[in-house]
């Protein structure tokens, strides 16, 4: 039953937060394991159906314990290097955790693990368990939903049951308000628990600096605070998906801005400085004022001049033009790439890439996030690709 769900971006986004290019879910009974749907970047042969000896996995423990298994290295745990599954399978790192429904019961594990060591924490294994709270409350809506299926279904043969039917809505209704509770704890659980140890990497990171530092022990530190920025990111990042996907939207602060010129062209300076060789033109004749979330619009702008920074032809430039229109802006970044047609369909969708490209740093989440703050002001992004005009990714407001 579980299968009719499709629950590839659940795990594109434990594979983000372990690190990890496998992941999977698997229903788990005291006899039996089977793996419900996967995704294996790595080729260890992992596939949707698969069907192992329950006495052969970490899944059973995780089950019996109700509590996560994790480690980032089989090889060097003093516990797990004595354990033949890790090296059955050929993984070295891995996570997994348990889905736990509504009714006390627990379902199966959502699993990560890679053939390589990563490093694994309580912080990322904390962000599974909230990730596995949505997997399983999408497990329970579905029952739910599948229970008020036969119900009716019911209801039609024997008419006599219009009190039972009653009360089966109510209880859908409830699992609905259940569920949409279910995601704000989410979006607050990442916001929390992941927002926090950043906060303390870089409060100790400040004060390392107030000392009299060796030039390694500086550049050390400034891998650091890189590092630190680069989470804070991510998790922005994944903040903007849980909203937009999950949530009520992404939310604005509206407020007639007078200088959103000069505000934009420095988000494309900034956008372009991890790519000094390309060149980017940018040409906005915008209203004087316009109401807009100016950090919103910046952000949007940002990740479209870093897409056609990484997809386009290098050598040509990225090209920004903005105008206004009777109705409100449109700005448009151009560049000289061209998008193939399977693609277009699913360019907003987030984790939308080439399979080729499915490895590549960051989340995949750029243009999906960039529509959803169009949406959020009540606008629109479109785009067009041809080998004649190129690769044009058009923003009305």
């Amino acid at each position: 039953m579980p299968s009719r769900i499709d629950f590839r971006p659940s795990l594109d986004l434990a594979c983000r937060i372990t690190g990890m290019r496998v992941a999977l879910i698997g229903e788990v009974t005291d006899t039996s394991w089977r793996s419900i749907q996967s995704i294996d970047s790595a080729g260890l042969g992992i596939s949707s159906g698969m069907v192992l000896d329950i006495n052969h996995t970490f899944c059973k423990d995780v089950r019996a314990s109700r509590s996560p298994v994790w480690f980032g290295d089989a090889l060097t745990h003093p516990v797990f290097v004595h354990s033949p599954i890790a090296g059955m399978y050929g993984f070295r790192s891995y996570v997994s955790v348990p889905l736990l429904l509504a009714d006390g019961s627990i379902f199966g594990t959502l699993c990560t693990l890679d053939p390589e060591p990563k490093p694994v924490d309580e912080q990322q294994v904390q962000a599974m368990n909230a990730l596995a709270a949505m997997v399983a409350a999408q497990i329970d809506a579905l029952r739910s939903h599948e229970a008020d299926s036969r119900t009716i279904d019911g209801l039609k043969e024997h008419g006599d049951a219009v009190g039972k039917q009653l009360a089966e809505f109510e209880h859908s209704n409830a699992e609905l308000l259940r569920v949409a509770k279910q995601r704000e704890e989410f979006i607050g659980v990442l916001a929390h628990d992941l927002r926090n140890p950043v906060q303390a990497i870089r409060a100790g990171a400040d004060l390392l600096s107030l000392g009299e530092l060796s030039p390694s022990q500086q550049k050390v530190l400034g891998h650091i605070n890189d590092s630190a920025d680069r989470i804070a990111e991510l998790i922005d990042v994944t903040l903007d998906f849980a909203r937009g996907r999950l949530g009520t939207g992404i939310a604005l602060k509206l407020e007639p801005w007078s200088d959103l010129y000069n505000v934009l062209a420095m988000a494309c300076r900034e956008a372009m400085r991890p790519y000094p060789s390309r060149r980017c033109e940018v040409d906005l004749q915008l209203p004087l004022t316009f109401v807009c979330d100016a950090a919103r619009l910046c952000q949007l702008l940002a990740n479209l001049v870093i897409n056609a920074a990484i997809h386009g032809i290098p050598g040509q430039p990225i090209r920004v033009r903005g105008r206004s229109t009777e109705t409100g802006i449109e700005i448009s970044v151009a560049n000289q790439g061209v998008i193939a047609d399977a693609q277009m369909e699913h360019l907003f969708e987030p984790f939308a890439r080439p399979q080729e490209r499915r490895l590549d740093s960051g989340l995949g989440l750029g243009l999906y996030i960039a529509s959803q703050i169009a949406k959020a002001h009540g606008g629109t992004l479109t785009v067009t690709s041809s080998s004649d005009e190129g690769t044009v990714l058009t923003v009305r407001l």
